[in-house]
This record gives structure tokens, sequence and C-alpha cells, in this order.
């Protein structure tokens, strides 16, 4: 027997390679053709694709720079379509490369220098699928582990794609070859081992998607024919799985391509932080709202006849001489008009540090821009600050509970008003009258102002993906807004402005903006704070742009500097000790016993604890946990002990005995140390408010 028959006795499947008879009828729902822009007439010199790309019918146009950064296609010719029916074999000889190898040929195979440019104007956000592709699908042999079938795009379509690309950017990609590289160019024989298929042909991305999700199960046959009566042989299925493996392969640059993809997304979040600063700025009128310029300077320059590289440089340098965008003069009114006529809303949400699901309160601050269009903004905007409104409410439900362990909370600290207090039903609504006519105005009456119309509002936090998911827990989603224009976060602004990887905290951020943030973590004050840090942000943004450009390279290498001597400090420290030169290993040491384990095995375990040591236990009992439940899941049971912990008058996060008197002295509190909580003392559900026993603990 030999050792195909051998595995089909072992597996009971007569098939082993792939080609199964036809044992149940299947029918694919093709793709239905979508006419991508009607009345299109097919003799058209253009052709109208998605993205407004357009394809030139005429291939042998001039070199267009306008073309380049337009990201228009001009068509080479010939390009190689396929007539097959669904689930017909390719031809023999046909090669082919994996569809998952040519999204990753940018990031893995071009260099840095016209990386960028060919991944922005033909891979990314979805530009790859703009080009018409023929999908094959090819089934792994039946004993494989993985038995997702590969989509595969014949070679010469990759190099059409390449040759759009190369005319378009003045490029010289071509396929790799040798080696591993052999991926781009694997040909498949009909020799009883699995072939390519044609899958349909697609233009856009839903259809590629479409065609994907559709692809027919291992026996269909297009016209019912019968499957491959030819059995591979054991040299065949080896050569069938090498060049599976050299397709794998082919994406070796797996890890570049990753890097380089992590590296894209960084550079874009970068820039749209970058943009959110600049569209503040338009806001507040410190910006001028600029159309069309670049697009100007490019057409003067499109019959300059410029290589790419020049053509770019050119295009700088007249941006370059433009007059300046941004001004920013503390005695001065904004110089600019204000775009959009916004109302920057403020919202920051409190919740309870043991359950996150108790909103305690809602803070909500406005800055309403035709406040301030006539009124100088001051040194750092400190006028414009004061223009500032704010509301302050606390959930009566809730009231009682006030955080003290992980932030130092000051629920009845509001700076900048009275605070307000509201049933949690009724929180929705009134969350709602903020964002509308009058904008935080509580003394104002709404009578009358249903005719006002409707204000863009741009929503602004300090890490607001959070206080928006707060609000919907008690039923309001902001993106209901029909009104919203957009959001703006300051702790993504900051990090752009000090060029900075982690984010900050609030209160570090108005340290270093100079402003003065009295009682932080009291929704009310947060949200105001908050706004103010967005106005100081946006004009000193300006302000540092406007530095001479020597001081700024100073800065620059001031924080190059610094970073590289840290590195140099902890890469020094992870070295230290490590080397034992001179030393024979000196005289043997006896093992000790864990201090305070009497020698019993497993002691120093019980007296570390199994857990690790949180911010969320009492000072005196940390480091005491042993191997105790916690006990402070339920805020109403909170230090209450089961009584079998209690046993032997155990004190609660003890792993041994200890006097009950000591334990009374430990859990009750001073009379005269004051609380952080506006001098009202926290409760402290495991320790008496006396000297008398808790009624608890003698149960």
């Amino acid at each position: 027997m030999d050792r195909l028959n051998r595995l089909q006795a072992l597996t009971g499947d007569a098939y082993i390679c792939g080609e199964e008879s036809a044992f149940q009828p299947f029918v694919l729902p093709m793709p239905k053709p979508q006419h991508l822009y009607e009345g299109t007439d097919s003799d058209d010199d253009e052709v109208i694709i998605s993205r407004g790309r357009v394809i030139l019918g005429n291939a042998n146009e001039n070199f267009n720079p306008s073309a380049i950064k337009s990201g228009i296609n001009t068509r080479p010719n010939e390009f190689p379509k396929y007539d097959l029916q669904l689930g017909e074999p390719a031809a023999d000889g046909e090669s082919f490369c994996s569809f998952q190898t040519v999204k990753k040929y940018p990031y893995a195979y071009i260099g840095a220098t016209n990386r960028q440019r060919v991944a922005a104007s033909f891979f990314d956000q979805g530009k790859l699928f703009d080009q018409t592709w023929d999908f094959f699908y090819l089934y792994r042999a039946s004993l494989d582990t993985n038995q997702q079938p590969i989509l595969l795009v014949p070679t010469k379509q990759l190099e059409h794609f390449l040759e759009i690309i190369n005319r378009s950017l003045n490029t010289s990609l071509t396929i790799p070859t040798g080696g591993t590289n052999g991926g781009f160019q694997v040909t498949f024989e009909n020799n009883g081992t699995p072939q390519p298929r044609y899958l349909g042909r697609s233009t856009d991305r839903e259809m590629a998607d479409r065609l994907k999700d559709n692809i027919p199960p291992r026996y269909y046959r297009p016209g019912g024919a019968p499957p491959s009566p030819k059995e591979p042989s054991d040299r065949s299925l080896e050569a069938f799985q090498a060049k599976i493996n050299l397709m794998v392969q082919a994406q070796k640059g797996k890890k570049v391509a990753h890097k380089e993809k992590q590296k894209k997304e960084r550079i874009e979040r970068q820039h749209s932080w970058s943009q959110a600063i600049k569209r503040v700025q338009r806001y507040l009128g410190l910006r001028e709202i600029r159309q069309g310029h670049l697009e100007a300077i490019r057409a003067s320059l499109e019959k300059s006849g410029l290589e790419w590289g020049d053509y770019d440089a050119a295009v700088k340098a007249a941006a370059a001489k433009l007059p300046p965008t941004t001004s920013f003069h503390s005695g001065q009114l904004a110089r600019f008009e204000q775009e959009a006529s916004v109302v920057f809303v403020c919202v920051d949400v409190e919740a309870y540090e043991r359950n996150t699901k108790l909103i305690t309160e809602i803070g909500i601050a406005t800055l309403d821009t035709k406040d301030i269009a006539s009124v100088v903004p001051g040194e750092g905007g400190v006028n414009w600050m004061s223009c500032i409104r704010a509301r302050h409410f606390r959930i009566n439900e809730h009231k009682h509970l006030n955080n003290f362990e992980f932030v130092a909370g000051c629920a009845d600290r509001f700076e900048f008003g009275a605070s307000e207090f509201i049933n949690l039903k009724d929180a929705p609504h009134i969350i709602a009258s903020c964002f509308k006519y009058p904008f935080s105005k509580p003394e104002e009456t709404t009578s009358g102002h249903d005719e006002q119309p409707k204000r863009n509002v741009i929503l602004v936090g300090h890490d607001i993906g959070a206080d928006i998911n707060f609000l919907k827990t008690i039923g309001y989603d902001i993106h209901n807004l029909s009104n919203l224009l957009e959001t703006a976060d300051t702790a993504f602004m900051w990090r752009y402005l000090k060029r900075e990887t982690n984010p900050r905290n609030l209160g570090s951020i108005l340290a270093e903006l100079g402003i003065i943030g009295w009682n932080l973590h009291n929704a009310g004050n947060d949200a105001v704070y908050t706004l103010q840090a967005m106005v100081a942000i946006a004009i000193k943004h300006i302000e540092e742009k406007h530095k001479a450009k020597e001081v700024r390279e100073q800065e620059k290498k001031a924080r190059m500097t610094e970073a590289l001597r840290e590195a140099t400090e902890f890469a020094m420290e992870k070295d230290e000790g490590w080397s034992s030169e001179g030393s024979d290993g000196g005289v043997a040491a006896a093992p000790a016993p864990p201090s305070g384990s009497k020698g019993k095995k497993g002691a120093d375990f019980q007296s570390r604890g199994k857990h690790s040591e949180g911010p969320w236990r009492p000072e005196e009992h940390r480091g005491q946990i042993g191997g105790q439940r916690q006990l402070w899941q339920d805020p109403d049971k909170a230090g209450r002990p089961s009584k079998s912990t209690i046993s032997g008058k155990v004190a609660p996060f003890t792993s041994r005995p200890v006097p009950l008197e000591d334990y009374i002295k430990k859990t009750t509190p001073s009379d005269d140390k004051s609380t952080k909580n506006g001098g009202q003392r926290a409760k402290t559900n495991h320790a008496t408010q006396n000297k008398s026993v808790p009624a608890w603990l003698n149960e």
C-alpha cells in the first residue's frame, strides 16, 4: 500500500488532495455588476471610479505632476483580463501571488525613499481595492491543518499595477525575484493537486469582500463537471506544499511590514493631533482659513516639467512665501474670522472608584466664541478664560459616595458656582439642555429660545472617550447631537505640542501652562480647567511656532540629549551587578530559612501574601493579605470579614492572630486627623468611631 492509499485508509477521505466529488450542488450568488457612474458611455475618454479618481483611456499621455498629487492613475496598454467562469481552473503555467503579499508590498519590498509616496497614493485607506483585480482561490491539501483557501491574483495584473505606479510616480518598481521572492511567481500544474480556480473580478472594496465571503466549497465545479481523475504522486504533493510554503515565505517581510504599519499609524495619529490644534485656532480666530492655496500653487507649476523631488520642493518653497496664517497678540482682538461660530462644550464625569457604573458628578463648561469675539485675549488667553461658564451636577442617589483611595475626591468644593443636586432619571434631559441655547446658563429660562438657530458644537474633554462612555451609562449618547461638529481632546493636543509619547494628567498640564488648578477631581472644576487648557494650548502652539528657528533647534537638541542620557543610564543600570570577574565563587553559603518562617515550608509565601499589593488596601493592612480573600468587593460590607475569617478573633487582612485591643487601636481613627474630603470624615466601614467593640466582631 503506497503512502497515498495509506492516508486515505487512515482518514476515510477518498480524495485527500482537494479533488472531492461533487456530492451536492452549489450555487454562488454572483456579485451584481456595479455601474460606478451611471450615464458614462463605454467610448468616453474618462471612466469614473470610486474615490473620485480618474483612469485616462489614453496611455500615451505625457507625465503630469498634478496627476501625481491627486492620485490619478494612467492606464498602461493591454490590461490582462480573464474570461472565465466561477470555479474554472486557471491555465497551466499561469503564475500567481497571494493577495495578502500584494497588500504588504510597499511596506516589505519598497525602500524608505519611495515607500510613503507609494503607500499613500495607491495602498492606504483601501486604495489598493480601487484597482481592477481578477481573484482566484486555491484550496490546500485536505490534510493541511490550515484549511482556509488562499486568495490569489495573477502575476500579470500585479505587474500591470506596478506599471501604473511607475508611470504616475516616476518610479521603477518591479516584482522581486529569486529566493523566497519566488512567491510572486508561483505556477501550478494539473497533476491531481489543487489548482487556482477563478473567483471573480473586483473594482472596489465592497466587491472584493463579497467575493471573498462567497468562495465556493472545495468540491464545486462549474457545470457539475466531475473531479479530476488524476491522483497526485508523493512528489507532486511535496512540490505543491513547497509552493504553498513559498507563497507564505513571500510574506517574510511581515515583521518589517508590521513595523512600518505601526509607524504609519503613529504618524497619522500625530498628524490628526496637529490638525485638531489648528482647527481649534481657526474656531477661536487665531488662524486664517485658507482654501485652495496649495491647489493654486500646484496648478502654476503643472507645466514646469519638474521631476518629483524638484516639484515637491518647489511647492513647499512657494507655500513658505505665503503670509503667516496665525496671529496672536494678547492686547489685540483676534485677527481672523472665527470659523463656523462654534460653542465649545466640555464634559467631565466622576464615578465612584469602587464601582465605576455609579456616576457621582457631572461637570459641564461652555465657551461661546460669540462671547469672546469682542474681547482681547489677554496674556495666555486669561480674558477669554473668564468667559467660560460652568455647571456642576451631583447625583442624589450617589451623593453619599466619595472617592478618597485612588484620587482625592472633593465633590463639595466647586470653585465656579453652586453645585446642583439632580436625580439620576433626570440627568439625560438636564445634560441635553446644556448643549442648547442658552448653553449652561441656569439663571436664564429656556422659554422663547426654541426659535434660536442651532449652533455648531465642539465637544471638549481630557481623554474624552471615557467621559462619553460614562454619559452612555446614564442614558445620554452625545453622538445623537445633529449639530456636533467634532471633538477636541486636550490630552492629544498637549502630546503634540510637547512631542510626548505618553499622555499626561490634567494637573501636570495645568502646572506647565501656569494655570492654578484648585480642587481637581471635582467634575465641574475639571471641566472648566480643561477648557482653559484648550485655549492655552492653542495660544502656546502659535507662540512656539513664532520662536526663532535657532531656538527651536536648540530645544530639539536638548530633548534628544536628555533622552539619550536617560537611555544610557538605564542601560548601565541593567548591566550593574552582573560582572563577577576576579572571583572564584567564594565559600559555600548554607541556605537560611526565610525570616519569621520558623523553618516551615511555605511560611514565607504566607507572610508575603499571594496577591500583589494594590493601592486600594488600607495603609495599615498592606502587606498582610496572606491567603485571605479580598474584603472590599461590597462597599456596604467593607472591612467586615466572614465568620470563618474571624474565628478566634483573627483580625481581617492578617495571617496570624492579633490581640483584640491592638486591632481596635489600629482601626479606630484618631480624633485629631483631618480628612481630605472638605473637613468631613470619610466613611470607614472597617473601623469603629469610638473605643467600643463592633457588634459584628462578637458574633
